[in-house]
């Protein structure tokens, strides 16, 4: 049996691999180089990616099938945001200690104090400020969203839940998603070998997929944009990307303690600096950095709209037996690393007819219960 399985990223080369060890025959076409947005590069020696790409979960099954290909170094992550008009940075997500430290504190424990609750949000505004008051959401989250996602109005979202991490305000530690497994592979080359692990016994062949190229195979399993895929015979769904800079310092370090990496919510174009050495704990003197704005020239983020979702689904309706999509931009999810590997496990268990560790561990961005349930247990 083959299968031509189109694009090397986590989803393409981990749904490759199963299949290979399945005893299938395995073609891989890959445009450019394996392991897409996640491939790590070097500059001066310091190791990068563009755009920071920690290992995030809650999947104990997922996470040891991860860590026993490329150990993973766990460690507590914070992150700061820039609000201008105050002029300094706070943590986020919103913590209860930075409140009294805000020149309108009164008038923000007032809007706390006041939220209501009682009906539900129709969109990504009113769900915000039942959350966190305007004034909250105004200095973290209002510009900071319009400028990541390029759009003159939040309204435009009318699906949001997505957007929140954790608890509107957060106590006790300033750690962001508490209770998940995060990290960062401890090799330099970072996922690197994980990629590579996962393509041996496959045929790997350096092409660009186009809409109507023959793959002579018995399944196909795409991982590339699904319009795109499809020809976009529906119409073409809207993404965001960024543009990246890379720039070292001559500083030991920047950031101070876990901070890992800053967001900027202001009026300044860039969205988020990473500090990369706070992450692969690289060696150094010197410190790289890789500052993000966000752009048109890629596509990275999938507009999370009510509309898109429905184009999406007819997309996926439509394709023909044993011919599968997945990933981020095969689903058109704002997925994690785990849960594009646990996408990929699900669709070889499908196509092969044999479980395996992975295929159960699947769940979409914004699933609180579940999440909730995996941070209660662990």
């Amino acid at each position: 049996m083959k299968a031509t399985v189109l694009g090397g990223g986590f989803a393409g080369t981990t749904v490759a691999h199963l299949l290979a060890k399945d005893g299938w025959h395995v073609e891989l076409w890959e445009k450019d180089h394996l392991g897409g947005g996640c491939r790590t590069f070097f500059q001066g020696g310091h190791p990068f990616t563009y755009g920071p790409r920690l290992y995030y979960g809650y999947s104990d099954k997922v996470f040891k099938w991860v860590d026993s290909i490329i150990k993973i170094r766990r460690f507590p992550f914070e992150l700061l945001t820039y609000v201008e008009r105050d002029a300094r940075f706070y943590s986020y997500p919103i913590h209860e200690d930075d409140i009294p430290k805000m020149p309108d504190r009164e008038e923000i424990e007032a809007e706390l104090k006041a939220r209501d609750n009682s009906t539900e949000p129709a969109n990504f505004d009113e769900y915000w400020i039942q959350r966190v008051g305007k004034r909250l959401y105004d200095k973290f989250v209002n510009n900071y969203s319009k400028k990541m996602w390029m759009i003159e109005d939040n309204k435009v979202f009318d699906i949001f839940k997505w957007s929140a991490k954790d608890k509107a305000i957060e106590t006790g530690t300033k750690e962001a998603y508490k209770g998940s497994y995060i990290g960062y592979p401890v090799n330099l080359h970072a996922y690197n070998p994980y990629f590579d692990a996962m393509v041996e016994g496959v045929e790997v062949i350096h092409k660009k997929y186009k809409a109507g190229d023959e793959t002579q195979s018995d399944v196909v399993v795409s991982t590339i944009p699904i319009d795109e895929f499809q020809g976009y015979k529906y119409g073409e769904l809207p993404y965001v990307g960024r543009d990246f800079s890379v720039f070292i310092l001559p500083c030991k370090q920047a950031f101070p303690g876990d901070v890992r990496f800053c967001h900027y919510a202001g009026k300044e174009p860039h969205t988020r600096i990473t500090e990369f050495k706070k992450i692969t704990y690289y060696d150094s003197p010197d410190s790289l950095f890789v500052l993000e704005t966000p752009s048109k020239r890629n596509k990275l983020y999938p507009y999370l709209t009510k509309a898109n979702v429905a184009l999406t689904a007819k997309y996926l309706e439509s394709l023909p037996a044993n011919v599968y999509s997945i990933g981020r931009l095969g689903t058109y999810k704002y997925t994690t690393i785990e849960n594009t590997i646990a996408q990929a496990g699900a669709c070889a268990a499908k196509i092969t007819g044999k479980p395996n560790d992975l295929a159960d561990e699947f769940f979409a961005i914004g699933d609180k219960q579940l999440i909730g349930d995996r941070k209660q247990a662990s």
